[in-house]
């Protein structure tokens, strides 16, 4: 096998493992209220901490590795990561765990801001949709697939089996990047000088910024010197963020070496497609979050159960986003993302009730495999050709931070849709005290989300630029 697919294979093990880690923590979440005595929204934040120190890792490891070498940071992600998942194993108490899992988001960022530019700079243009395809699959599986992976370890061995599974897979991911990973393809990208100084302001400034827009969908309650917990104002927040980006786009402007290209945002289907991946990522968190609690709380569905229904959507991925790869490199991209998102936004709306009664305490089981089924289709008709069209439409010496940035948003959109996602649930039940009707609200919103994916995508041009040569401009 030539040693591009053997690449390929070594940053897929990486990738599948972080992102699984996004979103195997869902299917414990019940488990975890009752074993570790904390209601959801405490427990919530041992899935909102992972997503949330990657979300704002994501850009400065990608330029770290633009100057250092994108193997060598890949292979200390391994270890942080294999490391980390140790310590969560371990964890007797919420504060350990959530500790835990913020080490293991150390390395999770790590290999999530090489993945795609590793394999990129490895694969010839005629090959790079069908190779970023296979990765959208390995991202999306990854994702989607950690409720029903986890299901069968819990049923299994209990919950610490979620964290501990990774270690095997990270010193085999460790070996693999050793003898297969080239430094030299594999590191310094054209255009880069390895001196150039590190914009530690602009990264400061952009990790306070997303902190601060992940709170925004959903303000936690602070409480100073025991005084009654309080929320911050969301009007307070929101002028906040616009602050901040603000202030972030004037230092990256005037830096040396920015740690974002502004340029980047003249390519339209750079940003139309980011824009795109991260509203269908706000959509589809909210059915990877709730969908776990309805089967086990309403339905009363064993977490083994649980996780083998949520397996109708990894296996759909699966099918669906190798093919969808293929045709992007035949067909172009636009066309297929609209596809994808359009099918989401509607599965999304008819689980939300729209089109019938919806997800019911009386809904069959086969309608809810053709539900979660729905979602896997879309998720992989979208994801592959959307992240072959972002990477397409940069050139070689900016593969790294467009690399970092597909990643930052994607995992923005999860982060952000899980505090929305429960915020919205959490507020109807205090309303309603009905857990199908809040179920319902939260989806109909993430069900209008999708549908302004499908909106991004249109936007986004039809063919991208031919590799190494200035981006597309409008």
């Amino acid at each position: 096998m030539p040693r591009k697919w053997w690449v390929l294979i070594s940053v897929a093990c990486g990738t599948f493992m972080a992102t699984l880690d996004s979103s195997i923590v869902n299917i414990a979440l019940p488990t975890l209220t009752q074993e570790l005595g904390v209601d959801l929204p405490h427990v919530k934040w041992v899935v909102i901490i992972y997503l949330l120190v990657v979300t704002c890792l994501l850009l400065p490891f990608g330029r770290i590795s633009d100057q250092f070498g994108r193997k060598r940071v890949f292979q200390l992600g391994f270890f942080f990561f294999t490391v980390g998942s140790i310590f969560c194993g371990m964890s007797s108490t919420l504060n350990g765990l959530v500790l835990s899992r913020a080490f293991q988001a150390l390395g999770a960022a790590m290999l999530m801001a090489n993945g795609p530019a590793i394999i990129t700079a490895c694969f010839p243009s005629q090959e790079r949709g069908t190779a970023l395809g296979t990765m959208g699959m390995v991202v999306s599986a990854g994702l989607i697939s950690g409720p029903s992976i986890g299901g069968l370890l819990i049923g299994h061995w209990g919950w610490p089996s979620i964290f501990l599974v990774n270690v095997p897979i990270g010193f085999i991911g460790i070996f693999l990047v050793q003898i297969f990973v080239d430094a030299n393809v594999a590191g310094q990208p054209l255009g880069r000088s390895p001196r150039a100084p590190f914009d530690w302001t602009g990264a400061i400034l952009q990790m306070i910024l997303l902190i601060s827009f992940i709170i925004l969908f959903d303000p936690p309650s602070l409480s100073i010197a025991g005084s009654l917990p309080f929320t911050l104002p969301r009007p307070v927040l929101g002028t906040l963020v616009l602050v901040l980006g603000i202030l972030f786009f004037k230092v990256e402007k005037r830096a040396a070496a920015p740690l974002f290209d502004l340029t980047l945002l003249k390519v339209r289907s750079f940003w139309a497609g980011n824009l795109a991946s991260f509203l269908t990522f706000v959509s589809f968190s909210s059915v990877s979050v709730l969908m776990p609690f309805f089967l086990q709380h309403v339905l009363h569905f064993s977490p083994k159960l649980t996780g083998g229904f949520m397996t109708a959507v990894p296996l759909m991925i699966f099918v669906v986003a190798p093919i969808s790869g293929r045709l992007s490199d035949r067909m172009g991209s636009r066309g297929l993302s609209v596809v994808g998102a359009c099918i989401g936004a509607l599965s999304i709306f008819g689980m939300a009730g729209l089109f019938g009664d919806g997800i019911t305490e009386h809904v069959s089981r086969a309608g809810i495999i053709i539900g979660l089924c729905s979602v896997g289709i879309a998720t992989g008709l979208f994801q592959s050709p959307n992240n072959s069209s972002i990477m397409g439409s940069v050139p070689l010496s900016k593969l790294g931070v467009a690399s970092a940035l597909l990643a930052t948003i994607r995992n923005l959109g999860l982060v952000t849709g899980t505090g929305l996602a429960t915020s919205l649930f959490s507020w109807q039940m205090q309303v309603t005290g009905n857990f199908v009707t809040s179920l319902h609200f939260a989806l109909f919103i993430a069900g209008g989300l999708g549908a302004g994916a499908m909106m991004a995508s249109l936007g986004k041009r039809k063919e991208g630029v031919i590799r190494g040569k200035t981006p597309e401009k409008g």
